[in-house]
């Protein structure tokens, strides 16, 4: 019998019933449903989370953000222009004089000075974002300084092609805080972290933190200091709700303005539903499996292969994601610059039975796989254990909240993760650094997913890293490809899919802007 291990599971009809006492969306309100039980933190230096990104990019401002139907048009946000040195190493930028925190204070760039610092010594696990050009904690003060109120450098340790620090600078992780009101709040120079985390707020977005209640909601109100353009919401709510039957009712009952996870089905049975509209946009998300190498059988390069054929991916993709995902089987999403069309693998049970022989396995291997309780795992896992069962390769599902989901995945404690990707800044560097480097090769030595899953190769991390560095557009596409042939062959992730991102409305909803990186859908345009 297939053993499928259910630790956290919601209830749909428990959810139901609770939603029986939501009323119709307030005109000034707008509700998301959503998966946010994997938020840990709203600290916009610590944050990491799909949820709590969503939530972050919505509160604090970076100084540069790009066009998400065109990343390569990098805007000043909180820095209205900067310029680049003749090395190549020193980045000068002027701030937005316009710009107010929420506070009413200044944004300045002694702010973005003081963020960037704190991101750097907190040590997070989303520093590596801005360490990698080779800030540490003794030299960060010497290599970002702010100049006067209105003038920021920083120095970077070696030249890259420019816009790979801006897209850095326009990540989550930068969002800049209002310094004069955190360090009212810093206790035992835990840089005002324990008042950031969960209840307060300090940035110069367009809303602020109201309330988060763990595992069930996240409350914004309208930042009414806000510099820029006022937001026609003035609340914004994100509802935990992880099935996608109970994220479709609530939408057609009226009680949620946007239901994020929706799965084919559902987005299907609403076609006809005129109070209902489906918004679609560019998505660098990956889905992946990752193979821990600590375990004796996936250790074995014979048996990761063989596991790669055994996936039925275009089954898959035709039953279950049904237009929601396509197959993608490199690290670097279509769609940024070193993506690439390479699709090597196919279920093919023989070939895979084949290489299990080669590999000295004679009888039946069992393996653990951590799972999200959430739409599409769920379904990828059950179809991805029935064909790999064929092959004598028992997998016992461990399916887990949000939360558990990611403690075991960041501590190594598997053997499989079922999991996704999503790029951290739109540079094909976001990914390739996170699957190919080694910490070795790493400017600030930060440990990628490669070490996480117990890969080290580092003939090719050194030719990662190769490509960051050169300026040459074509030879780094070039680059990229080849690197991704050899990655595929040998590494521990199998990649499945790339998503094609949609999500259900209602149709008086208007402004929604989707992200094409990691949980950065812009929400303060919206209006119903």
């Amino acid at each position: 019998m297939k053993k499928i291990t259910w630790i956290t599971a919601l209830v749909l009809g428990a959810q139901l019933t609770a939603s029986s006492v939501y009323a119709k969306t307030p005109a000034n309100t707008l509700v998301i449903a959503d998966s946010i039980d994997d938020v840990i933190t709203l600290d916009p230096q610590e944050v990491s989370e799909v949820g709590g990104v969503l939530t972050t990019n919505q509160i604090y401002q970076p100084l540069v953000t790009y066009d998400v139907q065109n990343p390569t048009d990098i805007q000043g946000v909180l820095a209205k222009s900067w310029s680049v040195a003749a090395d190549g190493t020193t980045f000068t930028f002027k701030m937005n004089q316009q710009a107010k925190f929420a506070s009413g204070n200044d944004v300045t760039a002694k702010d973005a000075e003081y963020s960037l610092h704190r991101l750097v010594k907190m040590g997070s696990r989303t520093a590596f974002i801005i360490t990698q050009f080779g800030f540490t904690k003794e030299n960060v003060a010497d290599r970002i300084k702010a100049i006067d109120s209105e003038t920021l450098v920083i120095k970077i340790a070696e030249p890259y092609a420019p816009s790979f620090l801006l897209y850095c600078l326009s990540s989550f992780a930068a969002g800049i805080i209002d310094s004069k009101l955190v360090m009212e709040h810093v206790v035992d120079n835990d840089y005002g972290n324990k008042w950031l985390k969960s209840k307060n707020s300090a940035g110069s977005g367009p809303f602020m933190l109201k309330k988060w209640k763990p595992k069930k909601s996240i409350s914004l109100v309208r930042n009414d200091n806000y510099w820029g353009e006022k937001p026609p919401m003035e609340r914004i709510v994100l509802r935990h709700v992880s099935e996608s039957a109970s994220q479709r009712l609530l939408l057609e009952k009226g009680d949620i303005d946007i239901a994020n996870k929706l799965g084919p089905d559902d987005h299907e049975a609403m076609t006809t539903n005129d109070d209902i509209q489906k918004i679609s946009g560019l998505s660098g998300t990956i889905y992946y499996m990752g193979l821990n190498m600590r375990n004796e059988h996936l250790g074995k390069q014979k048996v990761r292969l063989a596991m790669k054929y055994l996936i039925d991916y275009q089954g898959i993709v035709d039953t279950i994601s049904r237009g929601s995902m396509e197959i993608h089987q490199t690290m670097i999403p279509r769609g940024f610059l070193g993506g690439t069309d390479y699709t090597p693998y196919q279920h093919n049970l023989e070939k895979a039975k084949a290489l299990l022989k080669e590999a000295g396995i004679e009888k039946e291997i069992e393996l653990n796989m951590v799972v999200w309780n959430s739409a599409p795992y769920t379904d990828f896992a059950q179809a991805i254990q029935a064909t790999m069962a064929k092959a004598g390769i028992k997998l016992n599902l461990e399916v887990v909240d949000g939360k558990q989901w990611l403690t075991r995945y960041r501590n190594s404690d598997l053997d499989i993760w079922l999991g996704l990707w999503g790029p951290d800044y739109p540079d094909p560097h976001s990914n390739a650094k996170a699957f190919a480097v080694n910490k070795i090769d790493t400017p600030d030595g930060s440990e990628g997913l490669a070490e996480r899953f117990g890969w080290m190769e580092t003939g090719l991390s050194k030719r990662t890293m190769a490509a960051v560095r050169e300026l040459d557009t074509d030879k780094r596409q070039k680059m990229y490809e080849e690197i991704q042939v050899e990655h595929s062959l040998n590494s521990p992730f199998i990649y499945m899919f790339q998503e094609l991102r949609a999500v259900g409305a209602r149709s008086n909803v208007k402004g929604l802007v989707l992200g094409t990186t990691f949980a950065d859908d812009r929400l303060w345009k919206i209006s119903k």
